[in-house]
């Protein structure tokens, strides 16, 4: 439940018991003068129980930045790497068939980890969650709003969470809202395609100590970065349970700075939107081996 670009942000729809492994690789080449990588791995799992689910996962991100002209300010040399470890643990209660509430905790491990860790590595991250579900049948919509707490904005802070969403047919479905939507679309077993639009950020404590303009050494330094994602996705499900995943857009209204131990400005990147491209490989585990989507 808590807001990740490589899964849904709002609580799961699947009806059995699921378990499903990601991976993930991304590559924003044109930030201005700054390029970034990202790696993810990821593990998700819902049990389903009498009146409602429990959703366990656990996710770990690998950013890599390339900053190819140097700062007069501060060195980048601490920066160019990060790491985001988060387990979760979720809870979706059913009260009658019209309504729910979900609730989620994940605590974040996130830092460039090159001097150890410590409490400025951690993240208490949640959401709370209330849905009101319309209609019967096969096209039934549900309205879900929440709270959230994240670095979506590229800080630890509140988030409003906001997400419409229902089948129009058998092979369009639709998720709409913040700070995640989704129009989906099933061409056949094999192959599905849809169009996204993701508010995501990184927030990292820098562990090493760096020198500001050749004179103050500031400890516990943060590298945040937040954009908007917009892109198109190509699924194709192979009959082994793997699905391959392939996604290219563009990102914007783009963040990168270096804030003080205070959360204060240090150094504003200035970097440019630009198109993105990503890779990934799913597997799922459940019974009836249907991936969530």
């Amino acid at each position: 439940m808590i807001i990740t670009a490589h899964r849904n942000p709002i609580y799961c729809q699947e009806s059995q018991d699921y378990f499903e492994g990601v991976f993930e690789y991304g590559l924003i080449p044109s930030l201005g003068d700054t390029n970034l990588e990202k790696y993810v791995f990821s593990l998700n799992a819902i049990k389903n129980l009498n009146s409602g689910k429990l959703e366990l996962g656990l996710d770990y991100l690998a950013h890599t930045f390339s900053f190819y002209n140097s700062s007069a300010i501060l060195g980048t040399d601490s920066y160019d790497k990060t790491h985001t470890v988060q387990p979760e643990i979720g809870y979706h209660q059913n009260f009658g068939s019209k309504w729910a509430i979900s609730v989620s905790a994940a605590p974040m491990l996130s830092s460039n980890f090159k001097n150890g860790l410590n409490n400025e590595d951690f993240i208490f991250n949640w959401s709370a969650l209330v849905s009101k579900k319309w209609g019967k049948g096969d096209f039934p919509v549900s309205l879900t709003m929440g709270l959230g707490r994240g670095i979506i904005l590229g800080e630890p802070g509140l988030f409003p969470i906001l997400s419409f969403q229902g089948k129009i047919t058998p092979k369009w479905r639709y998720i709409l809202g913040f700070p995640y939507s989704k129009v989906a679309y099933k061409i056949d077993e094999k192959h599905s395609l849809s169009s996204k639009a993701i508010v995501s950020g990184i927030y990292v404590n820098n562990s090493e100590t760096v020198s500001v303009n050749g004179l103050d050494n500031l400890e516990h330094t943060k590298l945040t970065y937040n954009g908007i994602d917009l892109g198109l996705e190509y699924n194709y499900h192979m009959s082994s349970g793997f699905i391959a995943v392939i996604r290219t857009g563009f990102t914007m209204a783009n963040n990168l700075k270096v804030l003080d131990s205070n959360d204060n400005p240090l150094f504003d990147f200035e970097i440019n939107s630009s198109p993105y491209v990503v890779m990934g490989l799913k597997y799922s585990l459940n019974f009836t081996n249907k991936s969530r989507k």
